[in-house]
């Protein structure tokens, strides 16, 4: 079954870094950092969604459409636009902390641009799931505050993914991880954890956002802690009256600052660029492991494309212990769910042959192999664990890491004497931006000899 979402992009910071939380209740503690988580329809749901949409105004004559609603209808067509007409929370647009982050925004021309080439692959996916839960249209802006949609995002903290998961809180919100696959890069499976724990905080704290929000940043503990302080001493318990840490009282803010500037017809003269208000990619459902580079050709795209939407796939395969989804461009969509739905299991990989010897075990062959006892099993149609000396066995052969990604002891980097950004870039093969971005570094930084620096943002 294929389900829509959107196309990948390009370029710079963000995140949200933490603190801490321990509530006497289970606390998830997202962020807490500093302390611690082919006969269904096709593109159904969004097709269906889509007309209900274009309902109306097909229906209409041309001429019964007045100024206003050509207007609205363009509006709806720009989906930076659509999401901005349907923000529904009270934002303090003249509080000082929006105002301060507010004028941020506006001194930063090029961002709304970066963030927008990087979010065109995510947004209507992100869109269309927050319209069918009902939630507050302005959750789409957090993986702006997040990670800036960057799919590869790694925090110091190990937070991952466009909306910056811990491991224990994406775990606990039913993502999936192994050796060859990790769901908080996964965009949808990322973007479904994370709104079921914003729905859970949202609930954690009698439907109070911002209170959800923060808490999102800082985890609930610290936040329902900072409730219970206020109302010891008889302060309000509203998010604005609260004690937390600097980047919490912050966090919010740029949230809402961003909501209003969208909210703006002139985006305050802000250059948001209009973005067509559509899917750019689908989703096909694909079982068993296959090779990506081999579903690339498949499909009709390059292999580098294929894996800069899938980056929650370590290997060049993908996970031989779950079923998976596979984004594609929407235009190539149905040529690939057909021809994978033509191809035998036993061609979907890649194999060498293995003659066991004297002490091998099928775990000492996989992890030789790197690749996975359960994928050895599939492989060969064995059932159990045995085997024997001089038996040839089919071990995939895709599971060289993918150029994109580094492993975890590549990921950081001691400085030399005579180091410098640009040196360490070419040596890593990244740029200077995303030093800076990943170490939280300025450009006017002097780097000393023995200073670790993150020099892969996937390590994580």
């Amino acid at each position: 079954m294929i389900r829509l979402c959107l196309l990948s992009g390009a370029l710079l910071l963000a995140g949200c870094q933490a603190v801490s939380t321990d509530s006497a209740r289970q606390t998830h503690g997202h962020q807490n950092r500093a302390e611690e988580q082919t006969s269904q329809p096709y593109y159904s749901k969004s097709s269906d969604y889509a007309s209900r949409k274009a309902a109306g105004r097909d229906s209409r004559h041309s001429s019964d459409e007045g100024p206003e609603q050509r207007k609205a209808d363009a509006r709806q067509q720009d989906m930076w636009q659509a999401i901005a007409d349907d923000m529904t929370l009270d934002i303090p647009a003249d509080h000082p902390r929006v105002v301060a982050q507010r004028k941020w925004y506006l001194k930063q021309p090029g961002y709304m641009r970066a963030v927008t080439e990087r979010a065109r692959p995510f947004l209507y996916l992100i869109k269309e799931e927050i319209e069918k839960r009902d939630m507050p249209m302005e959750l789409v802006l957090l993986p702006v505050v997040e990670s800036t949609f960057d799919p590869k995002a790694y925090s110091h903290s190990h937070a991952a993914g466009i909306w910056q998961m811990l491991k224990g809180t994406g775990k606990n919100f039913g993502l999936h991880y192994d050796s060859w696959y990790d769901g908080r890069y996964d965009i949808m499976a990322s973007t479904d954890a994370a709104l079921d724990y914003l729905e859970y905080l949202h609930k954690f704290f009698d439907g109070n956002w911002t209170h959800a929000l923060a808490a999102y940043n800082s985890g609930e503990g610290r936040v329902q802690r900072a409730i219970r302080a206020n109302r010891r001493h008889g302060k309000p318990t509203d998010f604005w009256s609260l004690s937390l840490p600097k980047e919490t009282q912050n966090y919010v803010p740029k949230l809402m600052a961003l909501a209003d500037i969208l909210k703006q017809p002139g985006h305050y003269g802000m250059d948001v660029p209009v973005l067509p208000n559509r899917p750019q990619v689908a989703a096909v459902t694909v079982e068993g492991q296959v090779d990506l580079n081999m579903a690339a050709d498949l499909a009709g795209v390059s292999r580098s494309q294929l894996r800069e939407l899938n980056p929650a796939f370590k290997h060049t395969a993908t996970s031989p212990l779950i079923d998976t989804e596979i984004l594609v461009p929407v235009r190539h969509a149905e040529t690939f769910e057909l021809a994978m739905a033509d191809l035998p299991a036993e061609e979907r990989m890649s194999y060498q042959r293995y003659r066991v010897k004297g002490g091998d075990s099928l775990g000492v062959i996989a992890r030789r192999h790197g690749t996975h006892i359960v994928a050895l099993k599939q492989a060969n149609n064995l059932r159990g664990n045995t085997i024997r000396i001089g038996q040839t066995l089919l071990v995939p052969t895709s599971a060289a890491p993918a150029p994109a990604r580094a492993s975890t002891q590549q990921s950081t980097y001691r400085v030399r004497a005579g180091d410098s950004l640009s040196v360490i870039a070419s040596r890593f093969s990244v740029s200077i931006a995303d030093l800076l971005r990943w170490n939280r570094l300025s450009n006017k930084h002097m780097l000393r000899a023995g200073q670790k620096l993150i020099v892969a943002a996937n390590s994580g």
